[in-house]
């Protein structure tokens, strides 16, 4: 019988993940946003103990507006799936998956009251 490989959160719409940064390691809850194309954005303080240089990319926000934040390459868990390597860019407050990552899965937002992710 085969086994399915799955996550289901209750907080919706958030997903809990593993995100590490060189030597840094955190688990963490993020929004999950289709609007957004990038991988994963973090607020800075979040970061606080990252030891890699980082790069700075160039951000056209809803609004219109532009931004550069720093960026850094990290790996991002789902559950137990396959770790992906992904920008994860420092800007705002809130933690946010995009479809960088979200279309490397099936995303279920089930009725408002769960999301569920598979392989």
């Amino acid at each position: 019988m085969a086994v399915t490989r799955r996550v289901l959160s209750t907080h919706f719409p958030y997903i809990p993940l593993l995100l590490e940064l060189g030597r840094y390691v955190v688990r963490l809850e993020a929004l999950v946003d289709t609007g957004f194309d990038g991988a994963i954005i973090v607020p800075a303080g979040l970061v606080t103990d990252v030891e890699l240089p980082p790069a700075y990319l160039r951000w056209k926000l809803a609004d219109g507006s532009q931004v550069t934040a720093p960026a850094y390459r990290g790996t991002l868990q789902i559950g137990d799936m396959t770790p992906l390597r992904v920008t994860v860019t420092v800007l705002g407050d809130e933690t946010i998956v995009g479809r960088a990552v979200t279309n490397h899965f099936k995303v279920t937002l089930d009725h408002g009251r769960q999301l569920i992710v598979e392989p």
